[in-house]
C-alpha cells in the first residue's frame, strides 16, 4: 500500500510541474513572447523580429516582441528572469546584459549566471576604432604614440559609460600608457559626426555605422576589434593582426530564457533558431544591417557565454568601472 501511495504522489507531482517532460514534448501550444530590453528600432529589435517571424513559421505558433527598455537593458532582462520558465517567454540577450552590466553594478538586478539560460547565438559585431581625417593614416600603435606625444589632447567616444567601447577605450589606455578623456555619446551617429568634425581623436563604434564614411575617406580606421576582418571593411586590419590579440572584443546578441526552462525546449529553440539563421530571408536582413549570423550548437554557445562573462568580469575589476 505504501509503495502505491508513493507512486501516486510522484505521478501527481510530475503532472502538475510546468517542467515535466510531457509538457516539454507538446511545446509550443500558445504564443511565444520575446522580451527585448532595448528600445524599438535598434539592432536588437530588428534581430528579434526577423528571427521571431521565422521560428513562428517553423513552430506553428505566433511569436510577439515586447520592448522593455531601461538601464542599458537591465530592466527588461530582470523582468525576463521573473517570467515563468516554460518556454513561452524568452528574451534578447547581449554582451551588455549577459556580462557587462551585472559586473559593473553595485547592486545588479539579476545574476546572469544563475537566473538566465543561454539559448542561441545570433550575431557578433566587432567595433571600429575610427579616427578623424587628420589621424586617418595611423594604426593602433601610431595612435597611441600620438596620444603620448600630445598629452591632454586625446579624447575618445563610445556609446556610453559601461558600454563595450568604453571598456575597450580604458583597456587601450592601460595597455599603451596614455591619457585620454572619455566623451560618451548616445549612439553611433553622433560619434561619426564628431570624428568627421575632428572633435574627438578616437571613436569606438559599430562598423556598419561608419563603413561608408571610411570608404569615402571621411573617417580613418586604425583597426577593427573582431577575431577576423570585417567583410564590409576588408582592408582594415584587426587588432590581432597588429599584435594585440588580448584587446580583441565583439558586441554580440543572442536569445536567452529564464533559468529553469526545460532543457529539451531550450535545445529545440537552439535548433530552430540555427535553422532560421541559414534561411535566405534572414541572411538578407542581416546583410542589410551589416551583420553576419553566428550559429552555435547549444553546448558551444553555453561555453562561449561563460568565457565572455569570465573575461569581462576580470577586465572590469582591473579597471574598477562601476555604473551605479
Amino acid at each position: 500500500m505504501r509503495n502505491i501511495f508513493v507512486s501516486l504522489c510522484a505521478f501527481v507531482a510530475l503532472s502538475a510541474s510546468p517542467l515535466a517532460p510531457a509538457a516539454a514534448q507538446t511545446w509550443p501550444q500558445q504564443t511565444i513572447k520575446i522580451v527585448v530590453p532595448f528600445p524599438p528600432g535598434g539592432a536588437a529589435d530588428l534581430l528579434s523580429r526577423s528571427v521571431g517571424q521565422k521560428i513562428s513559421e517553423s513552430l506553428g505558433q505566433t511569436v510577439i516582441v515586447e520592448n522593455r527598455a531601461g538601464v542599458a537593458g537591465s530592466v527588461g532582462t530582470s523582468a525576463l528572469t521573473h517570467a515563468r520558465p516554460d518556454g513561452y517567454t524568452i528574451g534578447m540577450g547581449s554582451l551588455s546584459t549577459m556580462a557587462l552590466n551585472p559586473a559593473m553594478s553595485k547592486a545588479p538586478l539579476y545574476d546572469p549566471r544563475k537566473d538566465i539560460a543561454p539559448v542561441a547565438m545570433l550575431t557578433e559585431l566587432p567595433l571600429l576604432m575610427g579616427t578623424p581625417p587628420s589621424l586617418g593614416g595611423k594604426d593602433v600603435a601610431g595612435l597611441a604614440a600620438w596620444a603620448k606625444a600630445n598629452p591632454g589632447k586625446m579624447n575618445y567616444s563610445s556609446n556610453g559609460v559601461g558600454s563595450s567601447g568604453h571598456i575597450l577605450g580604458e583597456m587601450l589606455k592601460r595597455k599603451f600608457g596614455f591619457e585620454a578623456a572619455h566623451a560618451p555619446y548616445g549612439g553611433d551617429v553622433p560619434i561619426v559626426n564628431a570624428l568627421i568634425g575632428e572633435q574627438i581623436q578616437l571613436g569606438l563604434l559599430a562598423i556598419p555605422a561608419a563603413a561608408e564614411f571610411v570608404k569615402a575617406g571621411k573617417i580613418g580606421a586604425a583597426a577593427t576589434t573582431g577575431p577576423r576582418r570585417s567583410p564590409i571593411l576588408p582592408d582594415v586590419p584587426t587588432l590581432t593582426e597588429q599584435g594585440y590579440p588580448d584587446l580583441t572584443s565583439t558586441t554580440w546578441f543572442c536569445i536567452v530564457a529564464p533559468a529553469g526552462t526545460p532543457g529539451d525546449i531550450v535545445a529545440l529553440l537552439n535548433r530552430e533558431i540555427n535553422k532560421a539563421l541559414a534561411t535566405p530571408d534572414i541572411l538578407q536582413v542581416f546583410k542589410g544591417a551589416g551583420l553576419e549570423p553566428s550559429r552555435m550548437e547549444l553546448a558551444e554557445f553555453e561555453a562561449f557565454v561563460q568565457k565572455e562573462q569570465d573575461k569581462w568580469s576580470a577586465e572590469i575589476r582591473k579597471l574598477a568601472i562601476q555604473i551605479d
